[in-house]
């Protein structure tokens, strides 16, 4: 007997990802013996044409399955990107990705990065198309064939009456996220057992865990009784199955047709993926809805047969497998973001837009700029999805109101409107992404956004109470910088936001965050704007007020708080110091230009292009000293200047603010001096050691404002570092970030240029400032670290630093490149680098690293 393998097998894939089983069409044993048999009794006349047959028929079905594939970046290992920490293969695989890609745009793909945003359920792929040569942002979810299509729609029917009735009331329509996922895995697996879906139910643990929210949440009862919903439920996913077959030229064409049509279908569909969306609700900024890789069990039940022959059987039962890909649709459905929910988890993306119906979906990413994507909404859902999420952020949208910002859930910034009414194309919106872990100041002096002189002048205005306002464009970094200078605000201030639409976030603890509601009657009785706001802080003894983005007449409000004496930072759409003047002193804000000088500072930030990168720049700081009656003119003074040619940040020599500075606070021209220098180095230090987690920075500033000579000493005598973790007790300071969520975050590395700068400036710290706080290392730290005031340090006696753990190697070597130097003078056994930010490993003590709220 003689045995055949597959004709065709595509190039770097795990044969189970793709399903792939003996192919239909290839001969059969008794096929082949048959022709064997004529060859051996004489009846073809030449075997070299049967085996030249052969080869041909090989070299076609090749040539098939190499159109029909996706190839495989150089130094991708598949096997390890589908394998979870746990060692069971995801949720999403290779098989997932054919299916997402249209066949027809394939062969033109070529794959520039891969990674994951919603391990194990989801992933990103961007790809470069070689015709078009633009970039494609595909969203990869696990495909669902025609019968689990059809079972997820019946339990999204049976899950929209039963939901109403499910557990406790007050979780299903005011619980959290989590919490009302548990009900709707509970209320699934309830269907599942009632009408006895799932194939060898106690099979594997996976059925077990889905169990479990039955337990958790005491769920129980035979009750057969269906319900008719009392509202049907709106934008039900209807995946459509498509099956593509062209058949190969080849030299026996009726063969070469039935093996080609055989696979055709394997690897994708011939048109473009699903448009489909999904009922959905809220995602928590603080824990997942879906369980977690770490958490998943091995998941049974995956088919190694093409999808044709496994539609064609129409089980009646689900695998463990596919009732996992079921129940994930069944939550991001009822509580994710629809079809965006893969996006929404992607920290790259700043930007998430539709245009109008039947468009594609747009995404800003951090690196590629604007992308095209492969999701698309339908005009009936489209609307819909912009009806859920005005109704998520408590808002209202109609043709009567077209138009709302509002807030989502998760604090990311939402734009809608709806229909035709203002807009030709239809509906559309513009979500801007809240970031669960802000960006700090080592991220802008990285990215080059500024320059490190720049942000330690910035630091000591803002500690010295100097009103700010951020300028520029759209995504210009506005509000990246407010909340990332934000750190310099000391934590024992009182802080006031007054905001239309929530963008700002601040670590301080001492905050009150107000918003503005719009009237619930026509007459705007009732409504609380701006001015009502401002009214309430000036009573709540504000020390910094920081208002959102300024658009209209509130912002003569803003500057009456000023002139009030009031510390006050917000942003404001204007492209250089000027129009920010002329746009303040003109209807419709109209502030009096002798009011204006109530400001002291002006940051310009802007978007522009350096050898072809867009990036962002503060094009200058200037400052508003006083105003001249006789020439009716405000005189302004710029203290850094952005240089387009070098990429660098020209200062002005003893601009008069930082005069200003001096004489308020009584300080000698040296003084000012070493107060700048220290701050400088506490910045130069952080970078210089690599630390740039929010935690370290956060900890390090807000330790550094408490008692400057402590952590000077900490930092001379190389203990800073080890002392980091413990500032996360501070309890004026919302500095403990999920570890997992800060591993996410694309911080920047910094360039040669801000590698060398630092180096010198530590050089120079060792020769001037470490020398006098060599020898004076405080007895204990503790009290620092705990947010205490300065004078409230006490003696331990003993000579010894309370930590409480082993110091860590990490943060006291040099990790961008060696110097003559050692910071701090602390011996270590990792070797140093002249590459940029090495890779180091980031050692977390599980028992400091608080999981939870970030």
């Amino acid at each position: 007997m003689v045995r055949v393998e597959p004709a065709v097998r595509p190039r770097d894939f795990r044969r189970d990802d793709l399903r792939l089983g003996p192919l239909v069409g290839v001969p059969s044993e008794s096929d082949l013996y048959e022709e064997i048999t004529e060859i051996r009794d004489g009846r073809y006349d030449n075997i070299e044409q049967q085996l030249s047959l052969g080869q041909s028929r090989a070299d076609a079905l090749d040539a098939v399955a190499d159109e029909r594939t996706l190839d495989v970046p150089d130094g991708l290992d598949e096997d390890d990107f589908f394998t979870t920490a746990r060692g069971h293969e995801s949720v999403v695989t290779r098989y997932d990705l054919e299916k997402t890609v249209p066949m027809a745009k394939k062969p033109n793909l070529k794959e520039i990065e891969r990674y994951w945003v919603n391990e194990p359920y989801s992933f990103i792929v961007i790809y470069r198309s070689t015709t078009a040569n633009e970039l494609k942002y595909y969203a990869v979810e696990p495909h669902l064939n025609a019968v689990e299509t059809e079972m997820h729609e019946f339990l999204v029917e049976k899950l929209s009456s039963s939901l109403k009735y499910a557990g406790d009331e007050a979780v299903v329509t005011d619980g959290s996220e989590v919490e009302r996922a548990d009900v709707i895995e509970a209320e699934t697996m309830k269907h599942v057992d009632r009408y006895g879906v799932l194939a060898d139910p106690d099979e594997t643990d996976a059925t077990d865990q889905l169990r479990s929210a039955v337990e958790r949440l005491g769920f129980g009862g035979d009750d057969d009784s269906t319900r008719e919903p009392e509202i049907d439920p709106y934008g039900v996913y209807s995946a459509r199955e498509r099956q593509a077959s062209e058949p190969t030229d080849g030299v026996d064409a009726d063969l070469s047709t039935r093996l080609t049509s055989s696979i055709s279908g394997l690897f994708g569909d011939d048109g473009e993926p699903d448009d489909g969306t999904r009922p959905d609700e809220t995602r928590s900024r603080d824990e997942s809805i879906y369980t977690p890789a770490a958490e998943l069990p091995e998941l049974k039940g995956r088919a190694a047969r093409p999808e044709s022959v496994v539609v064609e059987e129409d089980a009646d039962t689900l695998t463990t497998y596919q009732l996992r890909k079921i129940v994930y649709y069944l939550k991001r459905d009822f509580i994710g973001y629809q079809i965006i929910d893969p996006v929404k988890h992607d920290i790259n993306v700043e930007d998430i837009s539709v245009d109008g119906y039947n468009m594609p979906v747009f995404v800003y990413h951090t690196e590629y700029e604007q992308i095209i994507s492969n999701m698309v909404h339908g005009k009936e859902r489209l609307d819909e999805f912009a009806v859920k999420l005005a109704q998520r952020s408590g808002k209202g949208i109609s043709k009567r109101q077209p138009q709302v910002d509002c807030t989502l859930p998760d604090g990311s910034r939402a734009q809608l409107t709806l229909g035709k009414e203002v807009s030709d194309h239809g509906t559309n919106y513009t979500i801007r992404q809240f970031k669960d872990v802000p960006f700090t100041p080592v991220d802008l002096i990285n990215w080059n956004t500024f320059g490190l002189d720049q942000m330690a002048f910035l630091w000591l205005a803002i500690e010295n109470n100097k009103s700010l306002i951020f300028a520029g464009g759209t995504a210009s970094g506005k509000t990246t910088s407010l909340n990332a200078v934000s750190l310099f605000i000391p934590s024992k201030a009182k802080i006031v936001s007054i905001e239309d639409t929530r963008e700002v976030e601040l670590p301080q603890r001492n905050w009150v965050a107000s918003v503005t509601r719009p009237s619930f009657s026509d007459d705007d009785k009732g409504d609380v704007d701006e001015f009502d706001l401002l009214e309430a802080a000036l009573r709540q003894r504000p020390e910094y007020i920081v208002m959102g983005e300024i658009r209209g007449e509130e912002g003569r409000t803003l500057f009456q708080v000023m002139s009030t004496g009031h510390t006050t930072y917000t942003t404001f759409h204007a492209d250089s110091v000027g129009e920010v003047m002329k746009r303040f002193t003109t209807d419709p804000i109209n502030v009096s230009k002798t009011m204006f000088t109530a400001l002291d500072l002006v940051s310009i930030q802007a978007q522009t292009r350096v050898e072809g990168r867009k990036v962002r720049r503060n094009q200058a700081i200037s400052a508003i000293n006083d105003y001249d009656a006789e020439n009716n003119e405000i005189n302004v003074e710029d203290v850094f200047v952005w240089s387009a040619e070098r990429d660098s940040f020209d200062p002005t020599p003893n601009p008069s603010i930082l005069e200003r500075i001096r004489f308020d606070r009584g300080w000698t021209q040296e003084t000012l001096d070493h107060e700048l220098f220290v701050r400088k180095v506490m910045l130069a230090y952080l970078i210089r050691n690599g630390l740039n987690r929010y935690t370290e920075v956060a900890g390090a500033i807000q330790a550094f404002i408490n008692d400057p000579d402590t952590i000077l000493a900490l930092m001379a005598n190389g203990r800073l570092f080890e002392t980091l973790d413990n500032l996360r007790d501070m309890e004026s300071v919302e500095i403990d970030v999920d570890p997992e969520k800060e591993a996410l975050v694309p911080r920047p590395n910094p360039d040669e240029a801000m590698i060398d700068e630092t180096r010198a400036v530590m050089e120079k710290a060792e020769d001037v400032l470490f020398p006098e706080y060599r020898d004076s290392l405080p007895d204990d730290v503790t009290e620092v670290l705990a947010d205490v005031v300065p004078d409230s340090l006490t003696d331990a006696g003993d000579g010894t630093v309370g930590l409480g753990f082993e110091p860590s190697t990490r943060g006291t070597d040099d990790p961008y490149g060696e110097s003559d130097i050692s910071v701090g003078t602390v011996e270590t056994t990792e070797q140093a680098t002249d590459e940029p930010n090495p890779d180091r490993e980031r050692e977390i003590d599980p028992t400091d690293a608080l999981e939870g709220d970030d």
